[in-house]
């Protein structure tokens, strides 16, 4: 494909994603995108999203290692027996959490001390070892340290094992209304763009 052509395909991606993003209103959900069958914790789960709307409770902590923790409790999905799910997050030498990325975590409570944390959990299950990586896109403090607002995705690999991954969102007071997931249309742009550009290859290799 020329390199305009190319840049061209890029732009439209960049601009069509931006559009999926709103800072319109509040939001609270954990949403479990994807899983493998092998997720110990996510079992499986696809597109599940629990809420306040759905009868869920939110509550944020601060953990032990200047970190945040969440406890999540409400009435099982339909076709799931899931009615709590559990997280904590960490930085690295037990720093305050701050918005960016943070890879190649370990299970907390037991990271080394230069390794972000992050514990996954649901009811009755979670992983002796882990990895993978989080990032924060929010994060407010209250003025004695409780959580106000907080917005990060991470993968989840249970045991260390990339084949038993989860794929996940958790908002809480969150303005960060984010869809990361390129639309359809996006899709669709992008597709015709590679195609008319496969196509001029083949004309100029006439």
């Amino acid at each position: 494909m020329p390199n305009s052509l190319l840049r061209s395909a890029l732009c439209l991606a960049a601009v069509l994603l931006f559009t999926q993003t709103s800072h319109a209103g509040i939001e609270t959900r954990l949403t479990v995108v994807d899983s493998s069958p092998t997720s110990w914790v996510a079992r499986g789960l696809q597109n599940y999203t629990v809420s306040p709307a759905d009868g869920w409770t939110f509550t944020p902590s601060r953990n032990f290692d200047n970190g945040i923790g969440f406890v999540i409790t409400g009435p099982p999905v339909a076709g799931t027996t899931i009615d709590r799910w559990f997280l904590n997050f960490s930085a690295p030498f037990d720093a305050e959490l701050a918005v960016g990325p943070y890879d190649n975590f370990q299970r907390f409570p037991f990271q080394d001390a230069e390794r972000p944390g992050l514990e996954f959990g649901s009811t009755g299950r979670a992983d002796n070892l882990a990895s993978g990586s989080f990032t924060i896109h929010e994060v407010k403090y209250g003025a004695g340290g409780e959580v106000l607002a907080f917005s990060a995705d991470f993968i989840h690999y249970g045991e260390e094992n990339p084949d038993n991954y989860a794929i996940v969102e958790l908002r809480y007071n969150s303005e960060l209304n984010t869809v990361p997931e390129p639309s359809s249309l996006a899709l669709l742009g992008l597709g015709s763009l590679v195609l008319a550009g496969v196509k001029h290859r083949k004309r100029n290799c006439a």
